[in-house]
């Protein structure tokens, strides 16, 4: 496959797991951001019936698209998710820009869309699978992704997720500068 690529699978995910659920409250941390605003509403992106929380979120001056800025800036909760980062560490990911956890009800789905924005002209874009079992395509190519697997994708082509499992899905979902 030429958009989706295994990096690496049967990773353990469990202390990630033991983290989110130690911070539960932590789901929502980017609405406890001053200057935060729904982007949803602001920029007619679709709604999806996800959770998010978000580590490190996009930023922008009054009136400018998020996906047409460098800026960033870490959540409240970025410090509470010690093994995530020594699982990113071991992989030698560098460059770490926007990221957070995506929770995706059973048999919920997140619409075929296209990232778009210059920020995403300069950055990969991978997910972590920490819980459930989901079907993601990208282009014409597709992949059901399990707990413990490491994939990158091409985020620039049409792309979208089904949870295809009995639990609720959760995936780390980060991006890096390429350099």
């Amino acid at each position: 496959m030429d958009n989706i690529r295994v990096l690496d699978a049967g990773i353990d995910v469990s202390g990630v797991q033991t983290q989110l659920k130690m911070y539960s409250d932590d789901w929502g941390a980017q609405n406890k951001l001053e200057g935060t605003e729904n982007l949803v509403d602001k920029w007619g992106f679709p709604q999806v019936n996800a959770g998010v929380l978000q580590l490190v979120m996009g930023v922008a001056p009054p009136g400018q698209y998020v996906g047409d800025t460098e800026m960033c800036k870490p959540t409240p909760a970025f410090n509470n998710y010690t093994e995530l980062w020594k699982i990113l560490q071991t992989y030698g990911f560098d460059g770490l820009s926007r990221c957070g956890f995506l929770s995706l009800p059973v048999g919920g789905e997140v619409g075929t869309h296209i990232d778009t924005g210059t920020y995403y002209h300069t950055r990969d874009r991978y997910h972590l699978s920490i819980q459930g079992k989901y079907e993601y395509h990208v282009g014409d190519e597709s992949i059901v992704i399990e707990p413990g697997m490491l994939v990158w994708f091409n985020n620039k082509l049409p792309h979208g997720a089904k949870n295809v499992g009995d639990d609720v899905r959760i995936t780390f979902v980060f991006d890096i500068k390429r350099t």
